[in-house]
């Protein structure tokens, strides 16, 4: 029985915030050679075989439920955003920086993040990417803080530094698993 079994050909996360859910995916994606596919715990139960599921740790104990007894699920972990902030640290003082995502909580963690560690409210510039002309001015910002996919509609111009969610130990868990699936037997 046990060789009758599909051994796993993609990742599958589990998220129920589609913008979040994108932002996870893509950074997954470009970190590994498995297909990412991803789908909110509503649909869950209805994804194809073969998918190892991924999920982040504060929704692990509810999707534990949804997904059948003995499936492995793997926890991401979050990258720690003093850590990522701290070779930006202390910022001058005549810095503009501008904070964008389609994601509203990372606009919101970024504003407390960053009011936290010194920066002037005045000196911050917020953006919602969902909304229209989210990019005017941006080109005037030092940088602009953002998720990788907001990172790839922002102007040339600017100076992106992207702020990646999954930690380096999550990716590297990631690629160790899917080099130990596709060893030979």
């Amino acid at each position: 029985q046990w060789l009758e079994l599909q051994p796993p050909d993609h990742f599958l996360l589990i998220e129920p915030d589609e913008e979040l859910r994108q932002i996870l995916a893509a950074e997954i994606a470009r970190a590994v050679s498995f297909p990412v596919e991803s789908c909110g715990p509503e649909n869950c139960p209805q994804t194809r075989d073969g998918g190892v599921p991924l999920v982040l740790p504060n929704r692990a104990e509810k999707v534990r439920k949804l997904l059948p007894p003995g499936t492995e699920l793997l926890v991401l972990q979050v990258r720690s955003v003093p850590a990522s902030l701290a070779g930006y640290l202390p910022a001058p003082s005549d810095a503009l920086l501008a904070v964008a995502s389609r994601w509203p909580e990372f606009l919101k963690l970024a504003r407390a993040v960053l009011n936290a560690v010194g920066f002037h409210p005045d000196s911050l510039i917020f953006r919602d990417a969902r909304q229209a002309h989210w990019q005017r001015g941006l080109k005037e910002t030092t940088a602009v803080v953002c998720d990788l996919l907001t990172a790839a509609q922002l102007p040339p111009e600017c100076r992106v530094l992207p702020f990646t969610m999954v930690s380096e130990s999550s990716i590297s868990e990631l690629q160790s698993y899917e080099e130990f699936i596709r060893k030979p037997i």
